[in-house]
């Protein structure tokens, strides 16, 4: 959590210290991944950022598909 925390508030922030405690308990391989998942979940700021972003409601937010790793399914609707 504090690295997700870490790369959407402040990542320039995450010291030498932050970063010596996650790879004790994560590989290079897994740290990417990570990073990679928290990013991929963050573009939206730049659309917000730009008053460009299209809120989703509840309704439409149900009519999404997802698969088990959290990608989005595009699933053709009527």
């Amino acid at each position: 959590m504090a690295l997700a925390d870490a790369l959407m508030t402040r990542p320039g922030d995450l010291d030498d210290a932050a970063v010596a405690g996650l790879r004790e308990h994560f590989t290079a391989d897994q740290l990417v991944e990570l990073m990679l998942k928290v990013l991929k979940f963050n573009i939206q700021k730049v659309a917000v950022a730009l008053g460009t972003h299209d809120w989703l409601t509840a309704d439409v937010l149900a009519q999404r598909a997802w698969n088990a790793d959290g990608t989005f399914v595009a699933v053709d609707r009527p």
